[in-house]
């Protein structure tokens, strides 16, 4: 293979691993994603130890993690008794599937754990001294403004999930090759 081509890909590779960290993911789920987005041709938990020279056991235990959040799938191969994955290449499905199952997840949690904060600050008023209304008081306007932002956050992930349907990725980002 010429150098180019090896560098170019090494690079991405590597570069996908640390953008995968930046997201909350680890380095090698990126470059396994990486490695399998960047082959034509799906591969064995083998081919991606030899690859990543790591060992067979991490790429076992993060390709389950990758099919889980969607970013790639087992194949099978005429012959073989081996697994062999892809990556799924969307990039708008990816998006779709860890916003998902992810963060639209997290934003639920968080406007869940802000109503129950609401509803015992409200609840214990009756027991509370002036002072300590006060200092309730003041914590049910941080909460309200805490739950406004998450209340915001799911509408923008909603938008997010629902326009992506109606967008042509592959159109947006299209290279001419000459």
């Amino acid at each position: 293979m010429h150098d180019t081509l090896i560098g170019v890909n090494e690079s991405t590779v590597a570069g996908i691993g640390r953008l995968a960290r930046f997201f909350g993911f680890n380095d090698v789920m990126g470059r396994l994603y990486g490695t399998l987005l960047l082959n034509p041709e799906p591969l064995s938990l083998d081919d991606l130890a030899d690859q990543l020279q790591i060992s067979k056991g991490s790429v076992s235990m993060n390709m389950r993690d990758l099919e889980r959040w969607g970013m790639a799938k087992e194949v099978w191969m005429r012959g073989e008794r081996k697994k062999y994955y892809q990556a799924e290449s969307d990039m708008w499905q990816v998006i779709r599937s860890v916003i998902n199952s992810r963060e639209r997840r997290e934003v639920q949690m968080a406007l869940q754990v802000l109503s129950e904060s609401i509803t015992k600050l409200q609840s214990a008023q009756a027991e509370l001294t002036p002072e300590e209304r006060e200092l309730a008081a003041y914590y049910l306007e941080r909460i309200a403004d805490l739950q406004g932002f998450f209340q915001f956050a799911q509408m923008a992930l909603e938008t997010v999930l629902g326009k992506a349907d109606s967008i042509d990725f592959e159109a947006v980002t299209k290279i001419e090759i000459g």
